[in-house]
């Protein structure tokens, strides 16, 4: 090399060009297949291939179905933490203000500071209201923010497994290792009953109200308890169920935004999505959240508080 360097200086030079275009061409490769990479916040949904891989790297799995469920028969190393486990009392989707007591269920979950967690329910079932959107809603705004749920939920998962898979499989009892997560809240997923008045009085145009009940629930048929009839004013109205096609599976990802476009949905939008107590509406912040809309808000008290409340307007027009 000493040789070279004397008798050839221009091969040397030729040799470190072709070095450093070389290394740039890398680096400039590198930043394209990460600058095309899906920001991660998309990842929402997951399929059962996916669904495998993040359970073999050790993420928590929670069930949200509801209590009864899960005992007849749930994936192994499952976790049950329905949406009623993140509340406090009957007739409520506000959720818990006991950090130290969410914090103890969801370590007791296994849920860590540096795994994901996967959610699955009974999914497209429509009597289960869209549950672990609002497990995953709950789960983000105390702070976990790595969640994921499993496309086409638990009937998904057992459909895939193999024929001769036994009942005694899916009840199988698999020791669950205690997590360390601690809930820090994010405030900005969160709608308040007094936020929300706050608006309708200051400017309405600053948010787009998205009620997700029933059309007969929006226009003044109450069926689950709340106070007064009507809807929120000035909300528009999309049935949580509008975002599956018929087979169940959800649709498309130009399909389901073109259908928020037409409730004046953009990306610029503040939105606030409510129901009866936070479920419904916590599926579609899931749905708005896979499509890559950041200002999104689940007003998780919704009409149980709403109309508990003398002085909310509420109007069936």
């Amino acid at each position: 090399m000493h040789t070279l360097s004397r008798r050839h200086p221009i091969a040397l030079l030729l040799l470190a060009f072709t070095l450093a275009t070389a290394t740039l061409a890398l680096l400039l490769g590198c930043a394209e297949a990460q600058s095309s990479a899906p920001p991660s916040f998309n990842e929402v949904f997951v399929d059962l291939e996916r669904f495998e891989a993040l359970r073999a790297e050790g993420a928590a799995l929670i069930d949200a179905r509801e209590a009864k469920a899960f005992k007849r028969a749930h994936i192994p190393g499952a976790y049950n933490t329905p949406w009623q486990l993140y509340v406090d009392g009957d007739k409520s989707g506000t959720i818990s203000s006991d950090d130290k007591r969410l914090s103890a269920m969801l370590q007791k979950a296994g849920v860590r500071a540096d795994k994901p967690v996967l959610i699955y329910g009974d999914w497209s079932a429509k009597s289960a209201w869209g549950e672990e959107g609002r497990v995953l809603w709950s789960l983000q705004y105390l702070g976990k923010r790595e969640v994921y749920v499993l496309q086409g939920g638990y009937k998904a998962w057992k459909q895939a497994q193999k024929a001769d898979a036994t009942e005694e499989v899916v009840k199988a009892t698999v020791k669950v290792v205690a997590g360390d997560f601690v809930v820090a809240r994010r405030e900005e997923l969160r709608a308040t009953t007094a936020e929300i008045a706050a608006a309708l009085e200051k400017d309405p145009s600053k948010i787009v109200l998205l009620d997700t009940r029933e059309a007969i629930e929006y226009r003044g048929i109450p069926k689950y308890g709340e106070d007064r009839a009507g809807h929120i004013p000035g909300a528009r109205h999309l049935w949580w169920y509008e975002v599956f096609e018929s087979n169940g599976k959800l649709r498309s990802p130009e399909a389901l935004r073109a259908l928020f476009a037409s409730r004046g949905i953009t990306h610029d939008t503040q939105i606030v999505a409510y129901c009866t107590g936070g479920i419904r509406s916590g599926f579609i912040f899931a749905v708005l959240s896979s499509l890559g809309y950041t200002n999104i808000k689940n007003y998780d008290a919704s009409m149980w508080e709403w109309t508990a409340q003398a002085d909310t307007p509420v109007t069936r027009n």
